[in-house]
């Protein structure tokens, strides 16, 4: 039967369905049975159930999911039947009534040329309005303008990682809290690998259901040949009747017992008859062969549009939803850094084994790259491996701390990680190691101790001196602002 699906949840695998009349069902995620679409609240659904009426045992999304006013299915349709089967008998017989109205009033006789009703372009749009408008969705809700977006299908792993190690460590944060993103991403993901692994696609199937099927002037002529071929063969039947009958009539002449006056007449009659029914048939082919070949033409035409364009949706959508997966998952690392940074337990477990980057999928990454050797890395990792010092050259920004202080660092550490996920901090406890990584790299800031055992000014006369720290600020941590650090 039909149905709407009014709650679901991808982390727990169930939900609830409602029909026509209001009863709720129950919704496993093993009874969802659909290669294209994860369920989905608001989703319309097509479904069946077991023996006791209450549990879905089988269900897929519906054809059918937008009801605009031009649509011939309205959604009091969906409501009415049981099956997309009878939806689709519905809407083929109102494409029916279309076809038959065209065709009543389209003189096919001069007709010199077959006008598309619907362009390819418009065709697709519907043919992939779920998987548009799924991604523009998920695009209105997140912000496309990220500065430092990461690859979804590069760092998924890690950010899954930093997901589940965020909540088993700090109990205040549960799973719920990532639903709505896990959701997103597993929709995305879920549209992306149908869009991968369907190599061989049956172009003349879709192009007869997706664009041939909506064009009502198309349909009227091959309705147009069809009602000339038969009236071509009723015109044979007719003339092969009347060929019968005028040996009939000359059999009885040739006995001279009938009236041959009214014989002849007949004979007559019946012979302009079949001259009429030549002309005809005569007309009939040459209207005939005009519609079959414009019918054939346009066909032919617009399938290699029709295969073209396609192509170019099916390119943009799988690009478009890459892009989808990359901004969402750059929203949920997000939401992932922010939790981590605020979050005490995070603090006391994660940042005690000396982590100097933000809590987010990237460190999780970075952590995995440095144990692997370098010289036995796959493909995959390789690509990961460039990826990853990629992101990192251009989105990292590098603070230097100086202290022997394990509050002070902590509390710097978590200050200035908190202001952004891409800021990481270099710690350094001995002035020769200040030396060393301020003629290395470049520091956004620094920060010094101002009880560190070193000369603090000539520390900060040489790192302005330095080939990547002149324009460098260092600021000396006030004595009042130690005094106040706490555990």
């Amino acid at each position: 039967m039909h149905g709407k699906i009014i709650r679901y949840s991808i982390s727990i695998g169930s939900g609830v369905v409602t029909n026509a009349s209001k009863k709720i069902f129950e919704l496993r995620k093993e009874s969802w049975h659909d290669t294209r679409f994860l369920p989905a609240v608001g989703m319309y659904v097509e479904f069946r159930c077991d023996s006791n009426g209450y549990s879905i045992t089988d269900a897929k999304a519906s054809n059918y999911q937008d009801f605009p006013p031009e649509a011939l299915i309205k959604e009091i349709d969906f409501w009415k039947t049981d099956t997309d089967e009878e939806l689709k008998q519905k809407e083929q017989d109102l494409q029916n009534q279309i076809t038959q109205k065209i065709y009543k009033e389209t003189n096919y006789a001069t007709l010199r040329a077959i006008a598309a009703s619907s362009s390819v372009q418009d065709c697709l749009k519907e043919y992939f309005a779920r998987e548009f408008n799924t991604i523009k969705f998920i695009l209105e809700d997140n912000d496309t303008q990220h500065s430092s977006k990461i690859n979804y299908l590069s760092t998924k792993r890690f950010l899954l990682k930093a997901m589940d190690y965020l909540v088993f460590t700090d109990r205040n944060i549960t799973m719920d809290t990532f639903a709505s993103d896990l959701q997103k991403l597993n929709k995305l993901e879920y549209s992306y690998k149908n869009f991968t692994k369907n190599k061989n696609i049956n172009f003349e199937k879709i192009y007869e259901s997706c664009f041939l099927d909506l064009q009502y002037n198309y349909r009227g002529a091959i309705k147009a040949i069809l009602s000339t071929k038969e009236k071509i063969l009723q015109l044979n039947n007719k003339i092969k009747g009347s060929i019968y009958e005028i040996k009939q009539i000359k059999t009885k002449l040739e006995n001279k017992k009938n009236d041959e006056k009214n014989l002849h007449t007949k004979l007559e009659s019946i012979k302009l008859t079949i001259k009429k029914s030549e002309e005809e048939i005569s007309a009939l082919r040459q209207t005939l062969q005009n519609l079959t070949h414009l019918s054939e033409e346009f066909k032919r035409e617009h399938f290699l549009t029709f295969k073209a364009v396609f192509k170019r949706f099916y390119e943009l959508l799988i690009n478009k939803t890459i892009e989808a997966m990359d901004i969402c998952a750059s929203s949920f690392d997000d939401k992932i850094w922010k939790l981590g940074m605020g979050s005490m337990a995070i603090k006391n477990m994660f940042f005690k084994h000396n982590i100097n980057e933000s809590y987010c999928a990237m460190t999780f990454l970075g952590q995995y790259l440095r144990r692997l050797d370098k010289n036995k890395l796959s493909e995959n990792e390789k690509a990961t491996y460039n990826y990853y010092y990629q992101y990192k050259q251009t989105h990292e920004k590098k603070f230097l701390i100086f202290t022997t202080n394990q509050k002070l660092e902590m509390a710097l550490k978590i200050q200035i990680m908190s202001l952004s996920k891409n800021y990481s901090v270099m710690i350094v406890k001995k002035d020769g190691e200040f030396y060393t990584h301020i003629n290395q790299q470049k520091f956004e800031l620094g920060y010094i101790d101002p009880y560190v055992d070193a000369d603090i000014k000539q520390l900060i006369e040489e790192a302005k001196s330095s080939k990547y720290n002149t324009d460098t600020r260092f600021a000396i941590v006030s004595k009042e602002q130690i005094a106040t650090l706490k555990d």
